[in-house]
C-alpha cells in the first residue's frame, strides 16, 4: 500500500483545541490544563507554513498528529470540563489521578488524568531519529541485562505483550525499590486508562461482594481495617508504620521508565490491522510450503518499529534519578 501524501489540515472537525482558544467555547470554565510541550521531537513547516511534527519510519505527520494533538487535546478538553469549580481545577493530570483513583465518584476525572498522563509519558519517550539499543548507556544496559538476561528478551517481552493485549491499554518497563539488583526492572501491562503507580492500585468498594456487609456497619469497618492490615503485611511493610492513604493494599513500590502507547489512534492510522493490503510497513512471517502466508499484525508492526525509537537517555534518567535529571517528565 502506497503511503498517501498528507497534509496538516488548519482544524480537525473532531478536535477542539486545549490551548488558550478555550475560553471561546460556550462552557463557562477555564482552561487550566493545556497542551504540554513536547521539546524532544522538533516541529517542522510545512506546506503553506503549517507546523506539524512526525518520526520519519515510524509515525508520518498526520498519524503523529492524530495520536498526540487530536488525542491529547480531546483528552484535556474533557477534563478540564470535569475539573471546572473544583479542587483538581489547578492540578496537573498526574496529581488529580493520585487523588481520585481510589473514589468511584470520581472514576471520570480518573480516566480522563490518567490518560492524558499515560499519552504523555509515551510520547516523551521517543526519539525523532532511529536509535538502537545496544547503544544505550551502559548503567541501564547493564542493569536491564540482570533483570531480563537479555535486551532482545526485554524487546521480545514488550513487543508480545502489547501484541497480545486485547483491548487497548500501556505496556510499562518499570523500576523497582532496588534498580541495581537482578530483578530490578519488570514489564507491566495496564488497560484502558490504568495507572502504574501503586497509589492509583486500588479502588474503594461500597461493597463487599462476599459477605455483603457494607461499609457503613461495624462489621464492614472491622472487615475492612483488618483487609488493610493483612495486605500491608503481605507487601512486606509493617502495619504499623504503614503510609495507607498513599500506596495501594498489596501494592509493590514501582516507577514507570517506559511507556509503549497500544491505543488504537497510536498505531492504527499508520500500520492499519495488518496483511498486504491494510499494513502500511508490511512485515511477514516465514510460513511452509503450501500454507497461506502468515502476516504480523498491524499492532505488532507498530511495536516492533517504536523499539527503534527509543530514547534511552531519557529512560535512563528515569531508572536512575540520582545521576541525571530526565529531560521533562509527564504531566
Amino acid at each position: 500500500m502506497l503511503r498517501p501524501r498528507l497534509r496538516i489540515p488548519r482544524a480537525s472537525p473532531f478536535a477542539i483545541p486545549a490551548r488558550p482558544s478555550m475560553a471561546r467555547l460556550p462552557l463557562a470554565y477555564r482552561s487550566y490544563q493545556t497542551m504540554p510541550p513536547l521539546e524532544n521531537i522538533p516541529e517542522q513547516e510545512g506546506e503553506n507554513g503549517y507546523k506539524y511534527r512526525s518520526i520519519d519510519g515510524f509515525l508520518s505527520p498526520m498519524a503523529f498528529t492524530t495520536a498526540w494533538d487530536y488525542y491529547q487535546t480531546h483528552i484535556l478538553t474533557n477534563l478540564n470540563r470535569l475539573c471546572a469549580g473544583t479542587d483538581h481545577e489547578t492540578k496537573k493530570p498526574f496529581e488529580i489521578l493520585l487523588e481520585t483513583a481510589r473514589d468511584p465518584s470520581q472514576a471520570a476525572k480518573f480516566n480522563y488524568a490518567s490518560m492524558a498522563h499515560n499519552n504523555h509519558f509515551f510520547f516523551l519517550g521517543l526519539s525523532p531519529n532511529r536509535t538502537e539499543a545496544e547503544k544505550m548507556p551502559t548503567q541501564l544496559k547493564e542493569a536491564l541485562i540482570r533483570s531480563f538476561g537479555s535486551l532482545g528478551a526485554l524487546q521480545e517481552l514488550m513487543v508480545n505483550t502489547a501484541t497480545s493485549m486485547f483491548g487497548p491499554g500501556f505496556v510499562w518497563l518499570v523500576r523497582t525499590g532496588r534498580p541495581q539488583q537482578p530483578g530490578g526492572f519488570r514489564v507491566l501491562a495496564t488497560y484502558l486508562s490504568g495507572s502504574p503507580y501503586p497509589g492509583a492500585h486500588w479502588r474503594k468498594q461500597n461493597l463487599n461482594a462476599s459477605t455483603d456487609i457494607g461499609e457503613f456497619t461495624e462489621q464492614g469497618r472491622q472487615a475492612g481495617r483488618q483487609y488493610l492490615d493483612y495486605s500491608t503485611m503481605g507487601a512486606g511493610k509493617n502495619a504499623a508504620s504503614y503510609k495507607r492513604d498513599a500506596f495501594a493494599p498489596g501494592g509493590v513500590e514501582t516507577e514507570p521508565v517506559l511507556c509503549l502507547n497500544t491505543w488504537e489512534h497510536a498505531w492504527l492510522f499508520e500500520y492499519g490491522f495488518g496483511g498486504s493490503s491494510t499494513s502500511v510497513l508490511k512485515a511477514s512471517i516465514p510460513s511452509a510450503e503450501g500454507e497461506p502466508e502468515n502476516q504480523m499484525s498491524g499492532k505488532e508492526v507498530y511495536a516492533r518499529a517504536w523499539w527503534n525509537y527509543v530514547d534511552w537517555n531519557q529512560v535512563e534518567s528515569l531508572a536512575f534519578p540520582g545521576k541525571s535529571s530526565p529531560r521533562a517528565r509527564a504531566q
